[in-house]
């Protein structure tokens, strides 16, 4: 299993059994600016079908959740139009829209509890493209990781785009570990 950004986030669960590093770590990732945006996980989790009866129903707004997830997730700290292009946002949007795959894609939202970490997944060898540093000893609890490299330029939810050479370089060198 391959994992883009991130294999879950301390939970206030957690925090009794961190240590010092693992409490910096998460006092940093809570500090970062796309946990502080709209949290698109709670709401799909609350209403995943609303959302797809309005995303298919209206292109319009389909093109706008998928604006304001690329703002929020933006690691670059860039201006978005030199982050994505306007073709490749399109294509984006496009895609799911005319297979009619929004409402598809909100539901493992609505099936999971937030971001607490995975678990059952120690048969599987794990590959994390941008871990959290300081965190990995969490999810090793539940998890076989085989690679969790900590200076990969920063991952997020569109990171395929943002750096497709750096992600390839990194899923290779992820199964070359498994080969």
């Amino acid at each position: 299993m391959y994992v883009l950004a991130g294999l879950g986030f301390p939970t206030e669960k957690d925090l009794p059994e961190m240590t010092e590093e693992e409490r910096a770590a998460f006092a940093r990732l809570q500090e970062q600016d796309w946990m502080n945006g709209v949290d698109h996980h709670a709401l799909l989790r609350a209403a995943p079908q609303t959302f797809a009866y309005g995303w298919h129903d209206s292109p319009v707004a389909a093109l706008a959740w998928t604006t304001q997830k690329f703002h929020e997730f933006n690691a670059s700290g860039r201006p978005l139009e030199q982050v994505i292009d306007r073709d490749q946002l399109l294509t984006n949007v496009s895609l799911y829209w005319f297979t009619g795959t929004f409402g598809s894609s909100a539901w493992p939202y609505y099936e999971s509890t937030g971001f607490g970490w995975p678990q059952g997944q120690a048969a599987v060898p794990t590959g994390v493209y941008s871990g959290p540093p300081g965190i990995r000893r969490l999810a090793e609890r539940h998890n076989t990781i085989l690679h969790w490299p900590e200076d990969n330029p920063p991952g997020h939810h569109f990171i395929a785009m943002d750096h497709p050479a750096d992600l390839a370089a990194d899923l290779r060198a992820f199964f070359a570990k498994v080969r």
